[in-house]
């Protein structure tokens, strides 16, 4: 079974975008989301920037499998902001 673990974020179907250590397998209906964190956006100064949050900040594990029905794309993100993923979760 093929299957590749990378950081990357994930775009839900209601408009969330969430990154962390995501796992795709070529014939599952799922995609595992490990250390899952919130991308929230913010204008500051006239600039663009992301903080993380937890997602589900409530939840006693960080560890998400998500339909892939619900996903609208997944793709890698620019090195600074995994850096700052990085940091934030300890990884």
């Amino acid at each position: 079974m093929f299957s590749t673990t990378d950081i990357k974020a994930i775009k839900l179907l209601g408009g969330e975008v969430i990154m962390g250590y995501v796992t795709e397998t070529l014939f599952s209906n799922t995609v595992l989301i490990q250390d899952a964190q919130l991308c929230v956006q913010q204008v500051i100064e006239d600039r663009m920037e992301i903080n993380l949050a937890p997602w589900l900040p409530f939840a006693r594990e960080y560890n998400y499998k998500i339909p892939k029905k619900q996903i609208v794309t997944i793709f890698k993100v620019r090195p600074n902001l995994e850096t700052n993923y990085k940091v934030a979760t300890g990884n």
